[in-house]
């Protein structure tokens, strides 16, 4: 979007900001300046104390920000706007990405159990009476909206309301959207300065291209990217295995296979772990059986979590190679800029942020459609595509349904 030189850039907020996916859908903008981010940094769901994650450090590489290491539970609204610089009406947008472990169907506690960080979400309301933006965001697991324990949903919307919000609150398969990845999340947007648009509203008439989303195409367009940049210090480091988890991937068929099969194999049974062995004899294969197992070419990747630098956590080893993917490769699949950086020692925690990120390629989308609430204009494809990701703008096609219209 672009704004004219009597125009003051937009400002906006991140709550929550980790590693900063969804300010990159900000960041850079002629339209948007950062105006502060927060974040304690402390490791979810472990919680073993501030610092833990370096999540701060990535933010300021890519944003040229420092974030405010703070609890947002402990934390002032009206400090955090004075702090910010800001005066009254002044924030266009407040983004809160409040923690989804406790909310998110992955841990099958959280179907019975309402747990304390869950209450982030209801805190948030606090720091949007306080500051009164434009527009509000928020994305999470699926289950904030659709789970057992919807209440701090539902009291987050009523005080939007209240406070002459329009509220959109939707659940998206995001692989709809350009990214080559099954991913399934909530999206609240709310608007007091006209109708609140979503992704939806924005793909309008639109649709990407099927064989765009995939591993190979996304993979592909990283490996042309690599022929003009080849130096990539951080990007295309990926963890050793021991000798076990090598030979047991090393048995693991390309392009999709998974510990099944080697459980089929009776030459390859003695490589499983004592846990598939287990399933396998009793012929339950669990709720996970995508642990140990390769992406498949010619598909979206499966959902990337913040558990992703260990082939035992998932999906996440190479198609062909016998490896985990790497540093740059995941960040790909999630949706970050090739030019990205992940400048922390700890190559686990480069593989934490980018699975705890909203994927920037969707929030640079989201922020459009914000520009759409504050501006009444919609934006257009070029404006909202991502430079630099796995999608161009050349995926994109009519919809069926425009094309019929």
């Amino acid at each position: 979007m672009l704004i004219s030189s009597e125009q003051s850039p937009f400002k906006v907020i991140d709550l929550f900001s980790c590693g900063g996916g969804m300010s990159a859908g900000f960041s850079g903008q002629a339209a948007w300046v950062l105006a502060g981010a927060v974040d304690l940094e402390v490791a979810k769901p472990s919680g073993k104390g501030s610092g833990e994650t370096g999540c701060n450090a990535i933010y300021e590489e890519n944003h040229k920000i420092a974030p405010l290491s703070a609890d947002i539970q402990q934390l002032s609204p009206e400090d955090l706007r004075t702090q910010c610089g800001l005066s009254e009406g002044d924030l266009s947008c407040l983004i809160s990405c409040a923690p989804c472990t406790d909310f998110s169907r992955a841990n099958p506690e959280n179907h019975l159990a309402d747990r304390g960080r869950n209450t982030l979400v209801g805190r948030t309301g606090d720091f949007i009476e306080m500051l009164r933006p434009k527009v509000f965001v928020m994305e999470n697991a699926r289950e904030l909206i659709t789970g057992n324990h919807p209440q701090h949903w539902h009291n987050l919307r009523a005080r939007l309301e209240d406070m002459g919000y329009n509220v959109r609150a939707d659940v998206h398969f995001l692989s709809r959207f350009g990214l080559p990845q099954i991913r399934e999340r909530a999206l609240i947007i709310a608007s007091r300065v006209g109708p609140a648009y979503s992704l939806e509203d924005l793909w309008q008439g639109w649709e990407v291209q099927s064989d765009k989303v995939t591993v190979r195409s996304a993979l592909g367009r990283l490996a042309d990217w690599y022929s003009e940049h080849p130096h990539d210090p951080t990007g295309r480091v990926f963890p050793g295995m021991g000798p076990v988890v090598t030979a047991r991937l090393e048995a693991t068929p390309q392009n999709g296979g998974g510990w099944i099969d080697v459980a089929r194999n009776p030459s390859t049974q003695h490589l499983l772990t004592p846990q598939c062995r287990h399933r396998w004899d009793a012929r339950d294969y669990g709720s996970h059986p995508d642990v140990y197992g390769r992406m498949w070419l010619d598909r979206p990747a499966p959902t990337i979590k913040r558990e992703c630098a260990h082939i035992g956590n998932g999906r996440y080893a190479h198609p062909m190679e016998n490896r985990l993917l790497s540093v740059r490769e995941m960040a790909t699949l999630q949706g970050f800029p090739f030019t990205y950086t992940f400048p922390v020692k700890s190559v686990a925690n480069r593989y934490r942020a980018i699975g705890d990120a909203v994927p920037p390629l969707i929030a640079r989308q989201i922020a459009a459609c914000v520009e759409w609430s504050l501006t009444g204009r919609k934006p257009e494809p070029e404006e909202w595509v991502m430079p630099d990701t796995s999608l161009k703008v050349e995926d994109l096609r009519r919809s069926a349904l425009r094309n019929a219209a």
